[in-house]
């Protein structure tokens, strides 16, 4: 008798607190100035609270839905209001199609409390986090964020940016000064490291590379843009030179070298003064005329697209190949991560008295602009936290909001949750509106 009583006093208690909630949520509802969007979304609880719900069955051709993920119902203004959520995944004899459960798909059943929209005219989208970096980026950093984001920095540049080139480039300039020498000395001695693997490589890329594809790329291509401008003052200075050059001397120096006479190398002591005295100032006299063919050839084949759409075939193949790609890798990563002279030459400009005081011009000038960013960003002390980083918190710390689906009351339904082809943050539901 008394665990009757007891029950009974239990259901009664119970009774009157769900009674009491409904008649408080109404009286709110009537009396409070809300929007619309508020309005459904208290009513879809209180529907939800009292088990005044529908349940419906819809295809999930992806497979991804798990029991408890949330139903959104999207308004005319943008905003969205929880409308169900996935109550459970069928068995797989529940009338799955053939096609869906042959793609990995599966038959779910959805609750359905929301009365404003039926679920049957109702379009359903799914959707997923991902939980990638890129991801993360875009909650944290939409374009309207990124836009203010740009103008403050613009803004505090404009106002600080003289005085922060005027601290922080000397020790930029002072850095790549000191710098260089000890990368050239690192570099030239991880070339040495590896000059066997690299010689391996070289003559691979010489057998599939320069004997197969540069050197007829440079007959076809390059040798007749060579010989277009390169052509006319060649032949003017050659001649030049063999109006210069004398038979006779040559001539006679040649037989005397062939004497058993005792001086000897008079052709080569006749070459050095033909040289130096005749075919030196002839080449000086066409240098200009050299220049400008040159600076043409380089202008045409650089302009050439199939000189062009080659070359890059050839950087593309030797950037491809692994082999060549992991000693690059290997180099560079000696020449600047390792390079243990190199951080001592950063660690000791950076930690200077100079670049402590440029430190401190930049906190001074610019704390207030990244405090202002950073609550944009996070949030504040008197707004609370951001939304958009409430939701990377929940996706990526709490694992949660992983998968939901988003509802569009268009007047019919296929019966399938269609992976949505663009993707979209998480909804914020208000469950009150915003007063000034």
């Amino acid at each position: 008798m008394k665990r009757t009583r007891k029950r009974l006093l239990g259901v009664t208690v119970w009774a009157i607190a769900l009674i009491s909630a409904g008649a408080a949520a109404a009286h709110w509802m009537r009396t409070a100035d809300h929007d619309d969007t508020t309005r459904r979304t208290i009513a879809s609880i209180s529907r939800y609270v009292m088990r005044q719900q529908t349940t419906i069955h819809a295809d999930d051709p992806a497979g991804r839905l798990r029991p408890g993920d949330p139903v959104f119902l999207a308004t005319e203004t943008g905003q969205y209001h929880q409308a169900g959520r996935v109550e459970s995944v069928l068995p797989p004899d529940r009338g799955v199609p053939t096609d869906t459960a042959s793609s990995g798909g599966r038959r779910i059943a959805i609750t359905w409390y929301d009365r404003d929209a039926p679920a049957d005219q109702c379009q359903l989208f799914q959707y997923h986090s991902t939980g990638r970096l890129s991801e993360v980026v875009e909650t944290l950093f939409p374009p309207a964020k990124q836009k203010a984001i740009r103008q403050e920095l613009s803004a505090a540049m404009a106002r600080h940016g003289e005085d922060l080139s005027r601290a922080f480039i000397p020790l930029v300039e002072d850095s790549l000064k000191q710098s260089l020498p000890v990368i050239e000395d690192e570099f030239r001695l991880a070339v040495a490291r590896h000059r066997d693997e690299l010689d391996d490589a070289a003559e691979r890329w010489k057998d599939q590379l320069v004997q197969e594809r540069l050197i007829p790329l440079a007959r076809r291509e390059i040798l007749p843009i060579v010989k277009k401008h390169g052509q006319p003052p060649a032949e003017e200075i050659g001649r030049e030179m063999w109006d210069r050059a004398s038979l006779f001397r040559f001539g006679w120096r040649a037989i005397y070298d062939k004497t058993p006479l005792p001086r000897k190398d008079l052709v080569r002591e006749e070459w050095q003064r033909f040289v130096e005295e005749e075919a030196v100032p002839v080449l000086e006299k066409h240098m200009d005329e050299v220049v400008v063919a040159i600076q043409r050839s380089v202008r045409d084949i650089s302009a050439s697209p199939a000189i062009r759409r080659e070359l890059a075939g050839v950087a593309e193949e030797i950037a491809s190949d692994p082999e060549s790609r992991q000693l690059i890798q290997t180099i560079l990563k000696e020449t600047f991560v390792e390079n243990e002279r190199l951080r001592e030459v950063w660690r000791g400009v950076w930690s200077s008295p100079e670049a402590q005081a440029a430190f401190d011009i930049a906190g001074e000038r610019l704390e207030p602009v990244i405090r202002k960013i950073g609550d944009e960003i996070f949030g504040s002390e008197q707004d609370g936290i951001n939304p958009d980083f409430a939701r990377v918190l929940r996706s990526q710390i709490l694992r949660k909001d992983r998968r939901w689906i988003v509802a569009w009351h268009t007047g019919a339904s296929n019966g399938t949750v269609e992976v949505a082809r663009k993707p979209m943050p998480y909804p914020i539901v208000y469950l009150a509106a915003e007063r000034d």
